[in-house]
């Protein structure tokens, strides 16, 4: 699992913090918890200050992203989180609506992996030509890359970058 190779000291930190996020609703102060898939595996990730009236949060349709890292000159990079949207996805929705802008989220790496730095670069991957929802769920950065290569989707840059700590891996 992914949580083991943070650490002991991390892993137990990031294991409160998604315990208390949990236990709260996925509102922590503010904080929302995602599910996405690396590498095939189910883990978890931290939206921090998504429900902020902080004028510096970004958005992106209906929804709130945290600080907004757009207008920053950040050093380091950000890593690929796709966002497959489409009504097969069963992920994550707009509050409010289960059927408006469907999603599921495939990062492209974790902590203890190769680039991670907590921050990611949105990719859309919306279904192309030949997208077919049996193929659903993509789980990894090869199935999705793979999915383009056949024209099952097609990626968009929206130009988004959000901060969101993977904190946990298992469903």
């Amino acid at each position: 699992m992914i949580v083991h190779r943070f650490g002991k000291l991390a892993a137990a930190a990031a294991a409160t913090t998604l315990a208390l996020a949990l236990a709260a609703g996925g509102a922590l102060a503010g904080t929302r918890v995602e599910e996405g898939f690396y590498n095939g595996d189910v883990i978890h990730f931290l939206q921090p200050a998504v429900f902020s009236a902080d004028p510096n949060g970004g958005t992106f349709a209906c929804f709130g992203l945290g600080p907004d890292l757009s207008g920053t000159s950040r050093s380091a990079p950000a890593p690929t989180l796709y966002v497959i949207l489409n009504d097969a996805a069963t992920q994550d929705h707009c509050d409010g609506d289960s059927t408006l802008l469907r999603h599921d989220h495939v990062l492209s790496t974790a902590p203890g992996h190769a680039g991670y730095t907590g921050s990611w670069t949105l990719i859309l991957a919306v279904p192309g030509p030949n997208f077919d929802a049996a193929a659903m769920p993509y789980t990894s950065v090869s199935e999705v890359l793979a999915g383009v290569a056949a024209g099952e989707l097609a990626l968009v840059d929206p130009g988004v970058q959000m901060i969101a700590p993977v904190v946990g891996s298992g469903s």
